[in-house]
Formats: C-alpha cells, sequence, structure tokens
C-alpha cells in the first residue's frame, strides 16, 4: 500500500500540501512576521512589501499574520468536527450494520429525520438555539452530519457481515466486541479515511461560512472566514481584502477533495494490480 500511495502523485502532493498548511499554523508564532493583533490605523490597507507581503487591512493588521494565525481556528476547528461526525456516525453505523433487527429499525429512522431536514438550516437553527460560540459551531456541525455518515459506514459494514471470516469468528464462539474491532472495524478503515478527508472539506467551508456571516469565530480572533466578514464591510473601497482569505479557503478545500479522491484510489482493493 506504502508504493502504491508513492506512486499517485496526487495523494503525495495533496498530503504533503495539508501537513505544510498543519505545520505552518502549529509553528504561527514562529513564521508569523507581525503580531496579528496589532492595529495601526495610519498603516491601513498598506501595499505590499517585505514587513508586510500581503499588506495590511482596514486596521493596519498585517495580513499574512493573520492568514497564518488562521490557519489554527479553521483547520482545527475542520478536524474537531470531522472527529465529532465520523466517531459518531462510525459507531451508530457499524451498530445499526452488524446487529440488524430493531436496533437498525430506531437508528435508521433518527438518521431518516435528521436527513429529511436541510443541513445548512439545521445549523443555522442550532447555532441560533445555543448561542454564538466556537464550540456551539462544532456540536451544530456535529449534530447535523453524524446521519449522512452513519447510512454510509452502515452500507459498508453490511458489505462484509456476512464474509467467511466474520460467520468463523461466530461459530467458533468470538465475542460480538471482538468481531466488530477486529473484524469489522479495520475492514472499513479505508472508507473511514476517504470519509474523513472529504468531511474536513466539507467542515472548513461549514465553519468559514458561519464565521462570515458572524455566528462563528468572532473578530478580533484571525480566522479566515471571519477575515472574509471583515473584508465585506471594504468591499466597495478595498476588495482586494477578500483575495487572500477567499483563495485559501478555495484552495485547501480543493486539496482535501483531491486528496480523498485519492486515498480511495490508493486503498481501494479493486484498484490493486495483479
Amino acid at each position: 500500500m506504502g508504493k502504491r500511495f508513492l506512486q499517485n502523485k496526487t495523494a503525495v502532493i495533496t498530503v504533503l500540501i495539508v501537513l505544510l498548511v498543519a505545520v505552518v499554523g502549529i509553528f504561527a508564532p514562529v513564521i508569523a512576521p507581525n503580531d496579528p493583533y496589532e492595529t495601526n490605523i495610519i498603516n491601513k490597507f498598506a501595499d505590499y512589501s517585505l514587513e508586510y507581503p500581503l499588506g495590511t487591512d482596514q486596521l493596519g493588521r498585517c495580513v499574512l499574520s493573520r492568514m497564518i494565525y488562521g490557519i489554527r481556528p479553521t483547520l482545527g476547528l475542520a478536524i474537531l468536527t470531522m472527529l465529532g461526525t465520523i466517531g459518531i456516525g462510525a459507531i451508530l453505523g457499524i451498530i445499526a450494520g452488524y446487529f440488524r433487527g430493531i436496533v437498525e429499525e430506531i437508528i435508521m429512522r433518527v438518521v431518516d429525520i435528521m436527513l429529511s431536514f436541510p443541513s445548512q438550516i439545521m445549523v443555522f437553527a442550532v447555532v441560533a438555539l445555543l448561542g454564538v460560540s466556537v464550540q456551539n459551531v462544532i456540536i451544530a456541525n456535529v449534530f447535523i452530519k453524524w446521519a449522512w455518515y452513519a447510512r454510509m459506514i452502515r452500507t459498508g459494514v453490511m458489505q462484509y457481515r456476512d464474509r467467511n471470516f466474520v460467520q468463523f469468528s461466530r461459530c467458533v464462539g468470538m465475542p460480538e466486541r471482538f468481531i466488530l474491532f477486529k473484524h469489522l472495524l479495520p475492514s472499513i478503515t479505508s472508507d473511514l479515511a476517504v470519509l474523513a478527508s472529504l468531511d474536513v472539506g466539507w467542515a472548513i467551508i461549514n465553519i468559514s461560512t458561519l464565521s462570515f456571516l458572524g455566528l462563528g469565530v468572532q473578530a478580533p480572533t484571525p480566522e479566515w472566514g471571519a477575515m472574509l466578514n471583515e473584508a465585506k464591510e471594504v468591499l466597495t473601497s478595498n476588495p482586494v481584502q477578500m483575495i487572500a482569505p477567499g483563495i485559501a479557503i478555495v484552495a485547501l478545500v480543493c486539496c482535501f477533495n483531491l486528496m480523498g479522491d485519492a486515498l480511495r484510489d490508493v486503498l481501494d482493493p479493486k484498484e490493486v494490480k495483479q
């Protein structure tokens, strides 16, 4: 599998880009050229220079420094959202797909109810109900998205639950816990990896959208969606302010989507060369 991964240029490039972005975000205090919170009204809308490589915003703050610091909330919150949705979806999907019967009926009817509502409207409703905060943004996204992953993972589990290795474990009296964690979970690991990479891209868009609308990360915290929210106030006088965060969001989401497609090709056993 490692050899197939290295042969897939898209997978290698996208993983390296994501890792590079994550490292830059982790070491933001060392890499950022200026304090992202330092304001200087006299120096607002400064042109590109060595001191300010991407110029300054309407408050004279270094745009590049805010972009670098913005990686932490943008990518960090997306990963937390992904872990929550995949975690809940995987547990309920595995239970529903393996045990079937009344357990499956209850879980899947709840899933059907959750999927019957428009996801974005439900996210807004949950945030409005719980209040505007970063924690509530994560809760809202996890609450809405887990049902989709539970259905996807249940379908994958149903493909393996009647395989010979699972039937053999049942015949020799292995406990259900052993079958679930030693057979079924490893069998759907590739599906989980692909879903996780795609989910991070979705979460970045959703969190940035909420921040842009003023329902997510609040100013003056540097976050790409919040930076777009601040930039829209000067859209007519200085539209350039929206370029950097806008391109960053699009590029990172595209990177995660391409990585998901590439990982699917790498991990799909049908792609193994004979």
